[in-house]
């Protein structure tokens, strides 16, 4: 007879993989860092001159025109609001199909309905 197969749970090869991946991360960057690199920089990069640049450098700097003194704000019209409007009535029939629906409220329960 066929000797039954093993089957493995795929968490431990999870978690393996993620501890094989930082692994190998933090081994490729510690080497990165101890490696020459950087190319010669070590005074840092080559200044490279364009015509903006050279531009901006050789204009004097502008001078900031004073503040222009605010404007008297226009008066702020004031509304009345909408007269308030009276609760909505409920008859027998609505106040049926909210305790179906368990729509039922104890914060209204001393009030009377209509």
């Amino acid at each position: 007879m066929a000797k039954a197969e093993r089957k493995s749970n795929p968490f431990g090869w999870i978690l393996l993989g993620v501890l094989v991946g930082a692994i190998a991360t933090v081994g490729v960057l510690l080497i990165a860092s101890t490696l020459d690199l950087h190319g010669g920089y070590d005074e840092g990069p080559s200044e490279v001159r364009t015509a903006a640049g050279t531009a901006a450098v050789a204009r004097p700097a502008r001078v900031a025109a004073p503040p222009k003194p605010a404007a008297q704000p226009a008066p702020i019209a004031v509304v009345a609001a909408p007269p308030a409007q009276p609760p909505p009535s409920v008859d027998a029939q609505m106040a049926d199909d909210a305790a179906a629906a368990g729509m039922t409220s104890r914060a209204g329960a001393d009030q009377p309905t209509n």
